[in-house]
């Protein structure tokens, strides 16, 4: 294991410009195409695009089954990408990368973080105030305190700004499934959750979105 995390610790400046790049890029796509009226083409980077009309929307008869996702379509080509998908898995994977390489958690450590978990302390000879993560007991069956860096503080405001956009202003209480002990835990407003058939669940262990780096 630590030789494993040697050798990689090199490329991880890579990893993380590229988890960046594929975040800047399908957000940028999907802002284009959702100012692209259904069935009309558009410009973005060098490549022109159909906006691509579901079939869905063609069923007026049934206007509750109107999708929120964003499909396209290279010019001339015949695979429909689903632009909304793509920059969902790009936002979730950069922000897997930058939770990890900033607080060192362990996987599943990370999937049971909730809104909850971010807390206050204040020095009492200075007053000063302090941002700590609480990462509940896993490994070692010991909670820790992690302080918060100003860049990890960024990136848990981007996912609860994210989360609340979502949802009305308010995070989402979902149960969290624990593929391990095969138990379901209590409705907790977790950080890593994701919209999945309709319904918004708590990301298991073995179900995190992978980050597809570019070379």
């Amino acid at each position: 294991m630590h030789q494993r995390v040697r050798e990689r610790l090199p490329h991880l400046g890579h990893l993380v410009e590229a988890a960046e790049q594929e975040r800047d890029e399908t957000a940028a796509l999907l802002e284009a195409a959702r100012a692209t009226p259904f069935e009309e083409y558009f410009d973005h980077e060098g490549t022109r695009y159909l906006r691509v009309l579901p079939a869905a929307h063609k069923v007026t008869r049934r206007p509750d089954h109107v999708t929120p996702h964003v499909y396209i379509q290279v010019d001339g080509g015949t695979k429909r990408i689903n632009q909304s998908m793509a920059e969902d898995e790009a936002f979730w994977a950069w922000v897997v990368i930058e939770t990890l390489r900033h607080t060192g958690v362990r996987v599943e450590e990370l999937t049971e973080i909730t809104h909850l978990a971010l807390v206050s302390y204040k020095f009492p000879d200075t007053g000063e105030i302090v941002p700590l993560l609480q990462i509940v007991p896993s490994k070692s069956n010991e909670e820790r305190l992690l302080l918060v860096s100003p860049e990890l503080a960024s990136v848990l405001a981007t996912i609860i700004k994210r989360l609340r956009d979502a949802n009305g202003g308010k995070i989402s209480l979902v149960a969290r499934y624990d593929d391990h002990e095969r138990v379901t835990g209590p409705l907790l407003p977790h950080l890593f959750q994701r919209r999945h058939t309709g319904r918004r669940r708590s990301w298991a262990r073995t179900r995190s979105p992978a980050c597809s780096a570019k070379p």
